[in-house]
């Protein structure tokens, strides 16, 4: 999600539905499919058609499927369909008995289904769903010459604001295995959707309207619902491939923007290739070879749907060579931040998903830690270091990256995410001062929790394999615990010793273990130790062997505290 997303913070609206709890009946099925059969109305700013979930159920005697939908949304009928779900399979079936109470549609099956059965339940609806704000919700724009231009961000909405589903709001461990998509627009617009497209052509699709086209898409990857995108404009296509580390056949990178902006597009993505090039070195190759990268121009500043990556930014790249005023100055200094910060969220919120909202640092930390990882890779260090600097202080005093128990998407999401959960990751990789075990260990977690859902404990012994040591009380700290380390003291150098003397004291609640590293010459001989403040105070002495000279601290700029100690 985006960095302006908590400018809407305070506004937030209630949720829609009760928050999950074990007695849920949501959590009585696993959904393996999801197919949209919708027609997009702009004139009278209406959504209609069917949505059909296919799910194993998981509970024995389920008389009843339960899904999210949005009381705005008129629910016309009920079908369990008899044939397997595909994209173009008939939805002809029962009808069943529904009940649309509040924000959830509530199916009566034909009869009690035991463990392990497939249930399809197809729904047809229609409604005009609408925005809740300039970034979240359903968005019916226009172009600059008047021609429609809509689009979709659900994260803090939820899918059920546009489309019936087991919404990821609440249920974010329940990725179906597959998308598809058929989206009927009038002919003259283009509908882009997540994954591939495997066909188009007149009528079909929910409905056989003249003068519509319909579009065919499959994305054959799991997907929060979060991410399941519906973007129509008069785009221009442009597509090419891209040959990326780790992939056996050149990638298809394709990008959808308005007709005025295909000149600064073709501009400002020029970055894409390094970009997907550094994260894939780090991160492993991209999730998704089968279905495409892709961006989309939208009217919001920016969204990661899974590969059909929401772009609203301001083209910084054109603004610099051809002048003119960046509405996002603040947050371009140094890269396209919409472009940057949306496609990592391909590794890191799409590819690996949080299995519960607490651990949402998972999506939002690792991708806010990706534009250093980009910076890095292509300006070196030291500015990768001053775009975590820009990030500290973001990080209040009291600040829990952890999010709780038990929380939906929009209680759990906040600043902290992004700003400590990147510079937690920076700690961790001063902490191992191992870069080859730390990039090792970023790149198992996602390969290994690829397409799944994992936890910050998966997290933590993902880094316990790698590096084969003990990281309990890291993440104890760190990421369950408040706050971060306040040191102030000094490191001295005395006769044949240096002294240490340091206060150590955690800005809120939680003690922190935490390591000096130093370096000094005897002679002509370097030297360097570490040493590990524990909480409090702390009072050390090194014998050296001989007098000290060029006594320095060693990288606790690279660690998340606030620090005022001398050497000398």
């Amino acid at each position: 999600m985006t960095f302006s997303a908590l400018l809407f913070a305070v506004s937030l609206q209630a949720p829609l539905a009760p928050a999950p709890a074990a007695s849920d009946p949501r959590a009585d099925y696993d959904v393996e499919t999801y197919r949209l059969d919708l027609r997009v109305d702009p004139e009278t700013k209406t959504l209609s058609g069917t949505v059909t979930t296919a799910a194993i159920v998981t509970r024995d005697g389920l008389a009843t499927v339960v899904l999210d939908l949005s009381k705005k949304l008129v629910v016309t009928g009920v079908v369990a369909p008899t044939a397997a779900l595909d994209g173009t399979s008939k939805l002809d079936g029962k009808s069943l008995h529904f009940t649309h109470d509040g924000a959830l549609l509530i199916c009566d099956l034909e009869h009690p289904a035991k463990v392990g059965d497939e249930v399809r339940i197809a729904v047809t609806y229609s409604g005009k769903p609408r925005a809740q704000d300039e970034f979240r919700g359903f968005h019916w724009n226009k172009t600059k010459d008047g021609s429609p231009w809509i689009s979709t961000s659900c994260q803090d909405a939820g899918s059920a604001s546009w489309w019936p589903s087991k919404d990821s709001f609440f249920h974010p461990e329940d990725k179906p295995a597959r998308v598809f998509e058929n989206y009927t627009v009038p002919k003259g617009l283009y509908a882009v959707g997540n994954g591939r497209l495997v066909g188009r052509g007149s009528g079909g699709g929910s409905s056989d309207v003249a003068g519509t086209e319909t579009f065919h898409w499959m994305h054959a990857y799991p997907l929060e619902t979060y991410s399941v995108t519906l973007d129509v404009a008069p785009y221009v296509v442009v597509e090419q491939s891209l040959k990326l580390e780790g992939l056996e056949k050149p990638l298809p990178f394709v990008y959808y923007v308005l007709p005025e902006n295909a000149e600064k597009a073709a501009l400002q993505f020029k970055d894409v290739p390094g970009m997907l090039a550094a994260y894939s070195r780090a991160f492993g190759p991209f999730p998704f070879p089968d279905s495409k990268y892709a961006l989309v121009e939208t009217s919001f500043w920016g969204m990661e749907h899974s590969t059909a990556v929401a772009y609203g930014s301001s083209y910084p790249a054109w603004i610099a060579e051809h002048g003119g005023k960046d509405r996002y100055a603040s947050r371009n200094k140094l890269f396209d931040y919409i472009l940057v910060h949306e496609s990592a969220h391909e590794w890191w919120g799409n590819g690996v998903s949080a299995k519960a909202w607490g651990d949402f640092w998972i999506h939002e930390g690792f991708a806010t830690y990706a534009e250093a990882v980009y910076l890095e890779s292509t300006k070196g260090p030291l500015v990768a270091q001053q775009h975590m600097n820009s990030w500290k202080g973001d990080v209040s005093a009291d600040s829990h990256l952890y999010r709780g128990d038990d929380v939906d998407s929009e209680h759990a999401y906040a600043l902290v995410l992004y700003a400590k959960g990147a510079w937690v990751l920076h700690t961790l990789r001063q902490y191992m001062a191992d870069d080859e075990a730390f990039w090792r260990s970023l790149r198992a977690f996602n390969l290994e929790y690829r397409y799944k859902n994992a936890s910050s404990r998966d997290f933590c012994a993902i880094v316990e394999r790698e590096t084969k040591g003990d990281w309990k009380r890291f993440f104890d700290e760190w990421v369950y615990g408040a706050g971060y380390p306040r040191l102030a003291g000094s490191v001295k150098s005395q006769d044949d010793a240096i002294t240490i003397d340091v206060e150590n004291r955690g800005s809120s609640t939680t003690g922190f273990h935490v390591p000096l590293d130093l370096a000094w010459n005897v002679g002509d001989t370097q030297h360097a130790q570490r040493v590990w403040l524990e909480p409090g105070e702390n009072h050390q002495t090194l014998p050296t062997q001989g007098a000290v000279t060029s006594l320095r601290i060693v990288g606790l700029e690279r660690i998340l505290c606030d620090a005022d100690v001398r050497a000398n």
